[in-house]
């Protein structure tokens, strides 16, 4: 008689046994424990203030026609740009692929940067001369700020030209190549 207890505890726990390894339930502290990737990571608030202001700033341009404007996150700072740009004035499409970068310090990204090959690379400016996207989301320009340009190839043959851009806003690093389509 003594078994009848033993027995039923027995068939319960096969039961319960077969319904985890069935999937029939769930051990909803597994997925706390896991690992963000790339699009469920949460983003860096400064870089994505960043881009809708760089946005908002490229849409505003009367010269200006966007035809693509497509974001990537990389990690939860770093981040792929890909946008193509009609240039009213001059009549040209350009193909711009970007990946911005934002660091814990300026002194962060000013190692990175430095530790970039830039020998086909002139440094064109350390003067933040407009009031852009960074300063629209800081309201001051950067201290630090370093703007990078290799020219390759012949500017006046779109089919063999690139632009190849490197800034540095502080502890933001943007490096872009762009193509010109027409």
């Amino acid at each position: 008689m003594q078994l009848k207890p033993i027995t039923a505890i027995a068939v319960l726990l096969l039961v319960a046994a077969s319904l985890l390894v069935a999937g029939c339930t769930s051990n909803n502290t597994s997925t706390n424990n896991q690992t963000p990737n790339a699009s469920t990571a949460t983003h860096d608030a400064f870089l994505e203030n960043y881009l809708a202001a760089y946005k908002n700033n490229t849409y505003a341009d009367k010269n200006a026609k966007i035809t693509v404007w497509e974001t990537t996150w990389i990690n939860s700072t770093s981040v792929q740009l890909l946008d193509t740009i009609i240039n009213k004035t001059a009549n040209r499409t350009w193909s711009y692929d970007e990946t911005l970068i934002v660091f814990p310090t300026t002194q962060d990204a000013t190692n990175y940067l430095n530790a970039m090959n830039k020998t086909a690379y002139s440094l064109a400016s350390t003067q933040y001369e407009h009031k852009g996207a960074y300063y629209n989301v800081t309201g001051h320009a950067p201290q630090i700020y370093k703007y990078y340009v290799w020219n390759e190839g012949n500017p006046f043959n779109i089919s063999e030209y690139k632009q190849h851009v490197i800034f540095q806003f502080d502890n933001l690093v943007d490096v872009y190549t762009a193509k010109s389509l027409s």
